[in-house]
């Protein structure tokens, strides 16, 4: 069974034309996915080149640190015992499948709540932007780079120890996305059928772009006004032909009279 080549390239154009209207009404969520994108991996980068693996800077005494680390496993350090069974590379193997995967699925939810609520756009964003800064690291290092410690100043809690779990700020950006889409979506959130009526709620027309109900409507109303005269003219045109004999019998009426 052959590839079907004029229904491929169409797919990909048509996919392109979306995608590129996107963009137009999708700056906010975009610039803060890069924003945050680019702000993970400088800070790794920096923290890479002034300080070496184990090293440790006091920032805040008893509270905040920079402890260097790679973090072979995933968030915060835990890896659920997977360890046992698939091994450190199983686990990089693993954890990079299954950002792949959620980076397209949150991508999707990212274009579905395109020109919705502020706070979706904003918590997927910056969730995508965090998978992101974490794949790069095990794609291409082999391991994340973790570097921001929270003490318990001097305390040792049962459980959680002297200090938090090492990350850094693609974790962060994860964890503020899900409790900002968590927020958003316990108290916020609405059907579809209500956020249609919505005044951020946009629609496509028939040439891809992204208008506002009551954009649509206008432009509606605006075509039927145009078609309504266009169908008048030939009817005023008819009315005037059949009026010229009516009023040149009456010139000749009165020219006799006269």
């Amino acid at each position: 069974m052959g590839i079907n080549l004029e229904k491929t390239k169409k797919f990909f154009m048509t996919a392109g034309k979306k995608i590129w209207e996107y963009t137009k009404i999708a700056k906010f969520e975009l610039i803060v996915l890069f924003g945050a994108l680019i702000l993970d991996l400088l800070s790794k980068f920096i923290i890479a080149k002034t300080m070496s693996v184990g090293q440790t800077v006091v920032l805040i005494p008893n509270f905040l640190e920079f402890y260097y680390t790679i973090n072979k496993k995933a968030a915060f350090g835990s890896s659920f015992g997977l360890e046992n069974f698939l091994g450190i590379e199983g686990i990089r193997i693993l954890f990079l499948i299954m950002t792949v995967i959620a980076v397209c699925v949150f991508c999707f939810f990212l274009y579905y709540f395109r020109g919705k609520h502020i706070l979706a756009r904003l918590s997927l964003a910056l969730i995508i932007s965090g998978a992101l800064g974490n794949f790069y690291d095990r794609l291409f290092l082999k391991g994340v780079r973790d570097f921001v410690q929270i003490v318990f100043f001097g305390l040792d809690l049962p459980i959680l120890g002297d200090s938090f779990a090492i990350f850094n700020v693609a974790d962060m950006a994860l964890v503020f996305g899900v409790i900002i889409f968590a927020v958003y979506f316990i108290f916020m959130y609405k059907t579809p059928k209500e956020e249609f009526a919505g005044p951020v709620q946009k629609f496509e027309d028939e040439n891809g772009n992204y208008l506002t109900k009551a954009e649509l409507e206008q432009i509606r109303e605006s075509n039927a006004a145009a078609l309504k005269e266009e169908l008048q003219k030939p009817q005023d045109e008819v009315k005037e032909e059949a009026q010229k004999p009516q009023d040149e019998e009456v010139k000749e009426e009165k020219g006799t009279i006269r």
